[in-house]
């Protein structure tokens, strides 16, 4: 059975991405080419990047963590908790928690990672493995996959920043073949992830 500590995860955090600005010449008025830039490179898959306390999540003994390493007080409605036990046990998601942060969105998950499969962490394995595993889940109303784009980078970012409102930070790109890392610190980034903020004067670049 899997829980917080075990297999060495005390020190495996999330991996957490590379803040990049939507344009390196104008973040706070961005334009289309650095981001169809990074469409062109055909290394990247787009999601949103949604306003939550990152989450992982122990199948075993539905326990919630951030990324400080700290038991989340959460406590899921019966909805939830309902939709989680789908999951099969020995996993650890990480997810996006969408409880705290927002007024219009509650009890909600959004998965973008596995960490761990059959009682085993993922360390070493590409993201890309992740994904085709967390692909053959069951998802419902409360826990939802990650929704993926291939193209369209930039009307996404357009749609995040025009209608996204308080739900929607921005997008996150993702290489399929980025390696899972065992990351030391919960400040260590991974340059296979990239966060691109909607324009802000509040956030450095």
């Amino acid at each position: 059975m899997l829980k917080e500590g075990d297999m060495g995860l005390l020190y495996y955090y999330p991996n957490r991405p590379t803040l990049v600005p939507p344009d390196p010449k104008n973040p706070l008025n961005p334009q289309s080419d650095y981001i169809n830039s990074l469409e062109a490179s055909n290394k990247y898959v787009a999601g949103l990047k949604w306003n939550g306390d990152n989450c992982q999540i122990f199948t075993d003994d539905m326990s919630f963590w951030n990324r400080q390493k700290a038991r989340l007080k959460y406590v899921p409605i019966p909805e939830v908790r309902a939709e989680l036990e789908r999951f099969p046990k020995g996993c650890i998601l990480n997810a996006e928690l969408m409880h705290n942060k927002t007024k219009t969105m509650k009890n909600t998950f959004i998965v973008h990672c596995l960490m761990a499969y059959k009682n085993k962490p993922l360390i070493g394995r590409t993201w890309g493995d992740s994904r085709k595993i967390l692909e053959t889940f069951e998802y419902g109303d409360h826990v939802r996959l990650e929704e993926l784009h291939k193209e369209g980078f930039w009307k996404l970012f357009q749609w995040a920043c025009e209608s996204g409102g308080e739900l929607i930070e921005g997008l996150v790109l993702k290489n399929p073949a980025g390696l899972l890392k065992l990351s030391a610190t919960p400040l260590d980034d991974v340059s296979w992830m990239l966060k691109i903020r909607k324009p802000s004067k509040k956030y450095s670049f």
